[in-house]
């Protein structure tokens, strides 16, 4: 009998996903797995990197936002172990599963684990610690982890919308200077906002164009935005960003595959939403077919 670990976050979108895992255990073994229910939770003080390390799972299974998966693919390739990855995704914005037309109904998202195709994912790696879909920095980029997570569950993505409105002021004044050293061009200058992503959409908003529907092809896109002189250059780059117009001057759009990036002491960073640290110097490269997921049959 195949082996499968299902991981719980119960306290990801609505904070109610505790409710599915009975009837989720049902569906795998029905299917022909031994399941393991492995929850994050309150008083819960056990981590992942313990739960993998006696078992060889054939199967791992996430539900939860993007943060949850992140955090359990990052310990998955640390341990090298290579099971087929599920997820359900139960977080607020969820870009990832966007990327991968994977339904927020639990019971449809169960389907596609044991029925659907696995599809090998590339993996960004950035220093250390590895990303699914996005690093960013610089304005708003922040927004999703100091969100507070009751206000998420109960607002939803209206709960980011609301807390970077409150932030605009602050936001708007960051500047970031930056050094990106590509294989055949370096880029340097003060940056309102950045992002090294293989997404079609980042916290849930949609850009035209950014990236080409192959997200395991062994590139991930570079974008910057450069530190507008006035509130009408703002406004004419955001336009432009929303139009899919990289040609505007404020706008830098690359197609990358590796990178080494000199950034201010200052610069914070996120991953997959997550905190990433303000490291001064950022080694990325892609870990091409990093993880197998499981995806809807085309």
């Amino acid at each position: 009998m195949k082996k499968l670990l299902l991981i719980i976050n119960e306290k990801a979108g609505t904070g109610h996903n505790g409710n599915s895992a009975f009837r989720l255990v049902k569906h795998f073994s029905s299917n022909g797995y031994a399941v393991t229910v492995f929850p994050i939770a309150e008083g819960i003080h056990a981590e992942l990197k313990d739960i993998l390390t006696d078992t060889a799972y054939d199967s791992v299974v996430c539900i939860g936002g993007d943060g949850t998966l992140n955090h359990t693919v990052n310990e998955l390739i640390r341990k090298d172990m290579h099971p087929v990855i599920g997820y359900i995704p139960a977080g607020t914005t969820n870009d990832f599963s966007q990327n991968l037309k994977l339904p927020r109904d639990t019971g449809k998202a169960s389907e596609i684990i044991t029925g659907g195709t696995a599809l090998l994912y590339d993996v960004g790696k950035f220093n250390d610690r590895f990303f699914l879909y996005v690093a960013s920095f610089g304005a708003f980029s922040a927004v999703a982890y100091t969100t507070d997570q009751t206000f998420k569950n109960i607002f939803g993505y209206t709960a980011y919308v609301l807390t970077a409105i409150g932030s605009i002021p602050e936001q708007l004044s960051k500047k970031c200077h930056l050094r990106v050293e590509l294989e055949d061009e370096t880029l340097e200058g003060d940056y309102l906002f950045g992002a090294i992503a293989n997404s079609l959409s980042v916290a849930g908003m949609k850009f035209a164009g950014m990236t080409s529907n192959e997200l395991h092809d062994g590139k991930f896109e570079l974008l910057l935005i450069k530190c507008p002189e006035n509130l009408q250059e703002l406004t004419e780059t955001a336009s432009a960003l929303l139009r899919g117009d990289y040609d505007n001057p404020h706008i830098v759009l690359r197609r990358i595959s590796s990178a080494r990036i000199l950034a201010d002491e200052k610069t914070e960073w996120t991953l997959d939403g997550e905190y990433g640290g303000n490291p001064g110097e950022i080694d990325f490269s892609i870990y091409p077919g990093g993880i197998s997921i499981m995806v809807p049959e085309e």
